[in-house]
């Protein structure tokens, strides 16, 4: 079904480029844009590492009316973002995008951005928008549609760095690469009060894992996320709190269930600012590589990432004092290119063992412990 869908795209967007080729960028007078759309529709670390890129180009042009298009879960991290001025919610692929496209042509956009998002439904939105200018991946294959494109310098550079790639184009950069995220005080009360209720009282040292994640490939071994929180606990008397959606709720139930201290898991049945606001609670985040692990270092949360399948030059803690990775892959597999969704067993997340993280608490936590 993808495949048709983008081979239909491919053919109604050379029709339409052939009659209406794309303007060249550097046709486009920064002076005279009022309204800017900015696509970044996936996934949560995706969308917090466009969070730099946004305060950069807001910075550079104040006056310049921001509006994301963003996942229908994750955009919610922006809700608070005071760069951001509207936001628009990805349907996912439905009747519904006729709807969210007719709304975006309102908007007469003199440009967009799309800094991540899965083809072909964000170029065809972005050129739905009836924008003369459209900024984009080189590596998409729609990109001949664009009126600039931007290829990775370099396949180890972070994807902040590939983000902001973007709006450079237009003059916009920072050298601040934090990635952005705001919490309503009420949201933050809310979370004291379900800590209060399941702990007893909201805890001084909390500690958050993060044990499972997008796929499975990813995933320290349950066995390690046990021996670890309960040597956290013999350690320190800290509680964890265990991030999980509804879909791993089983698995990260079964981990609380081994643990020698006590514990809450999320399981999904908080709202996405709700879990952030209970992890900004937290001293310490052990995580996978996933959405809560960029949610911790985005809320400046002390974080050990377990990284596996990917580089953390590429997707790890960036430019941050409060952000480590381990990882071990080319230590221990040779394959390339890595199998990632089909391999057998992730040995490079095995090979990451529970002495190994507990002497990095001992040795990076515990002397600058907050």
């Amino acid at each position: 079904m993808h495949k048709l869908f983008m081979i239909l795209a491919q053919t109604y967007l050379a029709r339409r480029v052939r009659r209406h080729p794309p303007r060249p960028l550097s046709d486009l007078d920064l002076g005279q844009v009022r309204r800017v759309l900015l696509i970044s529709n996936t996934a949560l670390g995706d969308t917090l590492f466009s969070t730099p890129a946004i305060r950069a180009l807001k910075e550079r042009y104040p006056a310049w009316e921001l509006e994301v298009l963003a996942h229908r879960v994750f955009g919610a991290i922006l809700t608070h973002n005071s760069h951001v001025g509207r936001i628009f919610t990805y349907p996912g692929r439905n009747r519904r995008l006729l709807t969210l496209a007719r709304d975006l042509r309102l908007r007469a956009y003199d440009l967009v951005v799309i800094l991540h998002g899965n083809d072909p439904e964000a170029t065809l939105l972005a050129h739905l928008t009836g924008s003369p200018y459209i900024i984009g991946s080189a590596k998409s294959p729609l990109a001949f549609a664009y009126s600039a494109t931007v290829a990775p310098a370099d396949p180890y550079e972070h994807a902040i760095e590939r983000r902001l790639n973007y709006v450079r184009l237009v003059g916009a950069d920072t050298a601040d690469k934090r990635m952005d995220l705001f919490l309503p005080p009420e949201e933050l009360d809310r979370a004291a009060a379900l800590l209060a209720e399941n702990f007893g009282a909201v805890p001084p040292l909390l500690m958050a894992f993060h044990p499972t994640g997008s796929d499975p490939y990813k995933w320290w071994p349950a066995a390690s996320f046990i021996d670890l929180g309960n040597f956290l606990y013999e350690t320190y008397q800290a509680p964890l709190l265990i991030i999980s959606g509804a879909g791993d709720r089983e698995q990260a139930e079964a981990i609380a269930a081994k643990l020698a201290g006590p514990s809450l898991v999320t399981g999904g049945r908080y709202p996405l600012l709700t879990v952030a606001a209970l992890l900004s609670h937290c001293r310490l985040l052990v995580a996978n590589d996933s959405g809560p692990l960029h949610l911790g270092l985005a809320l400046g949360v002390p974080t050990i990432g377990l990284l596996g399948a990917d580089d953390p030059k590429r997707v790890g803690p960036y430019q941050v004092d409060w952000g480590v990775a381990l990882h071990k892959r080319e230590e221990v597999c040779a394959e390339e290119p890595c199998r990632l969704k089909n391999c057998p067993k992730n040995l490079c997340m095995e090979a990451i063992s529970v002495a190994e993280v507990a002497d990095l608490i001992k040795t990076w936590w515990k002397p600058t412990k907050p």
